[in-house]
């Protein structure tokens, strides 16, 4: 199974440190995150990597030639700033051959096991969500059997009511939907298609760790 790191993003929260340095390579621990993501997935036996670029995307080029982790790393370029869908959607050349991939964000720090969470998909969804009870600003509602029904709102029940967790495994079937390479949220995507009767599913990730180091103050 192939993984995507997003990692195009200008990482505003962090500002003024990205300013000179793109948010993947800020350090975390002593290491650039995206590194973070490549030991966890490296892990787990992923041996093929796309990394999204476009904010100071010649940092992170020039990372990755000058550094080898014992992986596959493919770089997708994004001339414009695409979003989490559109930069999905961008990769179609790396991902299409895959009947499942795996995408997850450079600045989330979690100790959710990849190799069970790859083991979840039924040929049927189109995309399963890590999920999680915790605080957040932006809650997804599932129903009773974990199926995504869509963003929250104020009659949503809570007892359905889930963070993501910022990783997911895609279908390839995403990219026979008809999108362009152009901005767009992945979550925007997945309400769009449940609207026509396809299966997004949540995986209660339980009491796994998560912390969100596009946070100044977390990554402090």
């Amino acid at each position: 199974m192939k993984a995507m790191i997003l990692s195009a993003g200008f990482g505003t929260r962090l500002k003024p440190l990205t300013d000179t340095t793109p948010k993947a390579l800020i350090p975390y621990q002593g290491k650039p995150l995206i590194v973070h993501q490549i030991i966890k997935l490296k892990a787990a036996g992923i041996t093929e990597i796309v990394v999204n670029v476009h904010h100071l995307k010649e940092k992170i080029i020039e990372f990755f030639n000058t550094n080898n982790f014992g992986v596959r790393i493919q770089i997708s370029n994004e001339d414009e700033i695409l979003g989490t869908g559109g930069g999905i959607i961008n990769a179609e050349k790396f991902l299409k051959n895959e009947s499942f991939f795996l995408v997850l964000n450079a600045d989330i720090i979690s100790d959710v096991n990849i190799r069970l969470f790859t083991r979840t998909y039924a040929l049927s969804d189109l995309a399963i969500l890590a999920a999680q009870k915790r605080k957040t600003s932006r809650y997804l509602e599932f129903d009773e059997r974990m199926y995504l029904k869509g963003r929250a709102n104020e009659k949503s029940p809570e007892k359905l009511l889930y963070a993501f967790n910022g990783m997911h495994l895609i279908s390839k079937k995403i990219f026979q939907l008809g999108y362009k390479a152009e901005f767009k949220d992945i979550i925007d995507i997945y309400t769009e298609q449940i609207a026509h009767g396809a299966k997004v599913k949540g995986y209660d990730v339980g009491s796994a760790s998560f912390k969100d180091i596009g946070k100044k103050e977390n990554l402090e």
